[in-house]
């Protein structure tokens, strides 16, 4: 260390240990004032001001694009990784491809924050899920990732799966506890479970500590688009395990172009959503929903990251 980064190494221990103001007379006063400011955050009574920004990650990423053939997993992980993107999401892998894509993210840098699997509601119909969903489950532990259930097999909110969704939802609440990880309700327009506010008393019926409910924007606004998210967030803030946003314009039906967008797009302001999560305590990741968004996909996530990074006031991302 130089004799400067000395001087300013010891007169940043002085200002923490006792708060002296003065300044040394080797240390410039730009670098004096910098310093102080830092170690003002870091006193007492200050450093919880200092709020750390959510951890984002995009999933969906070139499906349902016509034309498009997702580009291999080592590939998505690289360019996630590439533009700063803090991980990523995917339908849960069959078993035995799970050690072996993990590998490949764990040698990316990149984390997996939601893996999601449907579950079926309808007795007559089949039965809830494959037994060895519970073994894939437990082999998560110690991975920073939430399990999305999609509720199907009836029309959405029919009675009839309330009772099996409960059961199903206990038994993989369960399998989580002893991995360490969560259960979320994935709304999604046409499933069992499409609205959220029906969500929400499945969760409270199922009365699982690890049993809780998503939030994505763009289901939302196609199923409660009319009504006000704000309450119902505040109200169920301790359940919300799972948040997806992306740029949406509001009032479209249409997903591609409409509903679902890069967030530089759209008339959708995301900004008093994420400052409200902010307020009610949601420090989880957040996912950027891709589903069906057009054109080269480096172009339309660095332009996302641009945004994400502005509405946080981060500094660029990695070129």
């Amino acid at each position: 260390m130089n004799r400067l980064g000395l001087a300013a190494s010891r007169q940043s221990v002085a200002i923490l240990k006792n708060g002296s103001l003065r300044r040394s007379a080797e240390l410039p006063l730009h670098l004096w004032l910098s310093l102080l400011a830092a170690a003002l955050l870091l006193l007492p009574g200050h450093a919880e001001t200092v709020k750390p920004t959510p951890k984002f990650y995009a999933y969906c990423v070139e499906v349902g694009v016509p034309g498009v053939k997702p580009r291999p997993l080592h590939e998505q992980a690289k360019l996630l990784r590439d533009l700063g993107y803090d991980g990523t999401g995917f339908e849960f892998w069959p078993d035995d491809k799970l050690d072996a894509n993990f590998k490949l993210l764990d040698d990316a840098g990149l984390q997996l924050f939601m893996f999601w699997t449907s579950v079926n509601v309808n007795q007559a119909k089949a039965q809830a899920f494959k037994p060895q969903l519970l073994q894939s489950i437990r082999k998560l532990k110690g991975r920073p990732v939430t399990v999305c259930v999609l509720l199907q097999g009836l029309k959405p909110g029919d009675p009839q799966g309330m009772e099996p969704a409960v059961k199903a939802l206990r038994e993989l609440g369960d399998a989580a506890t002893e991995a360490g990880v969560r259960i979320s309700i994935y709304n999604h327009v046409n499933d069992w479970a499409e609205s959220l506010p029906s969500i929400l008393e499945v969760v409270k019926k199922a009365n699982h500590t690890q049993v809780g409910f998503n939030f994505n924007l763009c289901h939302w606004m196609k199923v409660d688009g009319a009504r006000d998210w704000r309450p119902l967030l505040r109200e169920n803030a301790a359940r919300l395990f799972c948040v997806t946003i992306n740029g949406a314009t509001v009032g479209a039906k249409d997903w591609t172009d409409g509903l679902i967008r890069p967030l530089d797009e759209g008339d959708f302001d995301n900004r008093p959503l994420l400052t409200l999560l902010d307020e009610i305590g949601y420090r989880g990741p957040i996912g950027l929903m891709c589903y069906g968004v057009p054109g080269d996909a480096r172009d339309h996530l660095a332009r996302s990251m641009k945004v994400w990074r502005q509405l946080h006031s981060m500094s660029p991302a990695p070129k």
